[in-house]
């Protein structure tokens, strides 16, 4: 349809504007786990580092993602249409920001703290392992001068578990 007024195309394009909006599209997928998990266990976190005071508040920060960022419900193992299981497999902190000073060595500056875990999500409805993160990192840095390690850890932590969620949602 050509129009040859400007009036009528405006009103032509007001009205298709207005019949988009009324369309209600939805997008599904990305934004959570499959439609069929809406339970799930998170046995305590295994650590094969020395640095034992993170299993716990790993632990509970998955716990606190599959409520509140993966929208499933806490259950038993037995109950469980789906299982978070994660092993804490390296963990460094290490000096990134740093100046040589004469008889003394070195003035550090900032440090980063890397915590890295092996995760896998197995869905117990289909007997598979339905997410699995070989590799997940999370990265905390801090300035030693003003925070300590375990702010650095804290950092690290949240961004950790901030990864697993996004790779457990990108798969649907």
């Amino acid at each position: 349809m050509i129009y040859r007024s400007p009036r009528k195309a405006g009103t032509a394009g007001v009205l298709l504007a207005v019949m988009l909006a009324a369309c209600n599209y939805t997008f599904s997928g990305g934004g959570g786990l499959p439609d069929h998990i809406k339970t799930i266990y998170v046995p305590p976190v295994e650590n094969n580092t020395t640095q034992f005071r993170l299993t716990e508040p790993l632990t509970q920060g998955l716990l606190d993602a599959a409520r509140s960022r993966l929208g499933a419900q806490l259950a038993s193992e037995a109950d469980a249409d789906a299982i978070i299981r994660a092993t804490i497999t390296r963990y460094d902190d290490s000096a990134i920001n740093f100046a040589g000073v004469e008889d003394v060595g070195a003035a550090v500056f900032q440090r980063r703290v890397t915590i890295s875990a092996q995760v896998e999500i197995y869905d117990t409805l289909l007997d598979e392992v339905i997410w699995t993160g070989g590799g997940v990192s999370g990265v905390g840095e801090y300035t030693p001068s003003t925070e300590t390690e375990e702010t650095g850890q804290e950092i690290a932590l949240e961004n950790l578990i901030q990864k697993i969620v996004d790779g457990a949602q990108s798969q649907w």
